[in-house]
């Protein structure tokens, strides 16, 4: 398949989920009574349009996967452009499908542009921890449309979030497609000092050793973590043309709380191309 009909490909699954997400997010909101896209923490934190993002470009990124074609400046361009027109379609389903108490459809006595400006304009948002719940709140005003470009900027943030799980997506450039995964290992340790001496350690031995089978071989598991508390996840990814094999190791730390990403002890190493280390992990489990 030619790039450019793999770009058309991809393009039309992340129109044909854009469709979906505002299809999905006008009637919710109309039968919930709620408007999920505007859905925001503080007013400020637009949770409902990064939401709606994510699930607008999910197309992108499973089209791009399916495809395998790695997301370059077109496509952010592209998911720019389409979060824009997706927003606008979200205004114009809640446009042509609200019904005034009367009866009579809004868009048979306004015109779209006209709804907007009332729509943005008219809003009330109260902000605040500890504000007068029964005081009426004031119209936004011009602000309204200050608060329309957030929701834009949390949709775009939603879309580029999945751009971003795409470009982080092991990929052969060899042969110009996305890596399989394997086999997977996960070790939890109870501090630091543990988990430091596999992680150290395990690489610093080649492949076919048997001091590096031993090593992920190796179970660890903690039952309760706290504070301190570390996860290595190990991954075997599998070029499914070429067969060349990578691992990824992606290392988590728990603050007491929740897990949490360490990302400078995130790495990938490269199996020698004559190696085949599934047998390994499988036997590791």
């Amino acid at each position: 398949m030619s790039s450019i009909v793999r770009s058309l490909a991809i393009a039309a699954c992340g129109l044909a989920t854009s469709v979906i997400t505002a299809l999905v997010f006008v009637f919710a909101s109309k039968a919930w009574g709620e408007d999920l896209y505007t859905f925001s923490v503080w007013g400020l934190l637009p949770i409902g349009a990064i939401a709606a993002g994510g699930l607008a470009a999910s197309g992108y990124y499973f089209g791009s996967v399916r495809l395998n074609k790695r997301p370059d400046a077109w496509l952010l361009l592209e998911m720019v452009v389409n979060a824009g027109l997706t927003q606008l379609l979200i205004y114009y389903l809640g446009y042509v499908t609200l019904v005034l108490a009367d009866g009579q459809h809004v868009a048979d006595v306004v015109s779209f542009g006209r709804y907007l400006d009332i729509l943005f304009t008219k809003a009330h948002l109260q902000l605040g921890v500890g504000a007068d719940m029964h005081e009426e709140p004031n119209e936004l005003g011009s602000v309204g449309y200050g608060v329309a470009a957030i929701y834009f900027v949390g949709f775009l943030l939603g879309g580029l979030m999945v751009w971003g799980f795409l470009r982080a997506k092991p990929f052969c450039s060899a042969c110009d497609v996305y890596f399989r995964k394997l086999s997977k290992r996960s070790r939890s340790y109870a501090n630091t000092d543990s988990a430091l001496q596999y992680y150290n350690q395990v690489f610093r031995h080649p492949f076919d050793s048997a001091e590096f089978a031993s090593l992920l071989r190796a179970q660890s598991k903690v039952s309760k973590p706290g504070k301190g508390a570390m996860t290595i996840d190990t991954i075997l990814h599998g070029c499914p043309k070429c067969r060349v094999q990578l691992i990824e190791e992606k290392v988590q730390v728990h603050n007491g709380k929740q897990w949490s990403e360490v990302r400078d002890m995130q790495r990938r190493v490269e199996v020698p191309a004559s190696m085949d280390l599934r047998n390994l992990f499988q036997s590791a489990r």
